[in-house]
């Protein structure tokens, strides 16, 4: 595992969701999947999301991590491809004829997976998610003035992560 640090600097100009304090050890074996609802001033854009756990001393610790741009959003399936599926991980093509921008201010959906990790998270920490239209240290931007983006978490625009939980006893 990538140790970056106390993340706590760099989420402050993140858009921050954490769980409550777990009453028990919480084991992440694979790849979480997220679900993000979003809608922005561009016609494109790249959405990060980082997943961290937060120690009862307020400590935040990188744990995995995934990207997206939004037009390569399209959801297909990998038996068309030749590819061998993996009928859990969201397949995207990112072939040039599966692309389809953004319509700007309109509510996208945007469903990728994060690097796979195996992880615990032991009782009393938090679970983090991050998110970010940005990741300068690692990604070139692709031009233009920053979009605004709107991260949606509602009934009708429920923007979720799907931890893979390993059961223990």
């Amino acid at each position: 595992r990538l140790d970056y640090g106390d993340r706590r600097r760099a989420d402050r100009r993140l858009l921050t969701y954490d769980s409550l304090a777990l009453t028990a050890d919480l084991e992440v074996t694979g790849h979480p999947i997220v679900t993000l609802y979003v809608s922005s001033t561009a016609t494109d854009g790249n959405f990060f999301a980082y997943l961290e756990d937060i120690a009862p001393d307020g400590r935040v610790a990188y744990v995995t991590e995934g990207e997206l741009r939004a037009s390569d959003r399209k959801l297909g399936d990998p038996g068309s491809s030749g590819l061998p599926a993996l009928g859990f991980l969201p397949y995207h093509s990112f072939l040039s004829r599966d692309r389809a921008v953004l319509t700007p201010g309109a509510v996208a959906s945007l469903v990728f997976d994060l690097l796979p990790t195996s992880y615990l998270f032991k009782r009393g920490h938090l679970i983090r998610l991050a998110l970010a239209g940005a990741d300068r240290d690692h990604f070139a931007w692709f031009g233009g003035d920053p979009p605004r983006l709107r991260f949606y978490h509602s009934a009708d625009y429920p923007s979720r992560i799907d931890l893979p939980v390993i059961p223990h006893g």
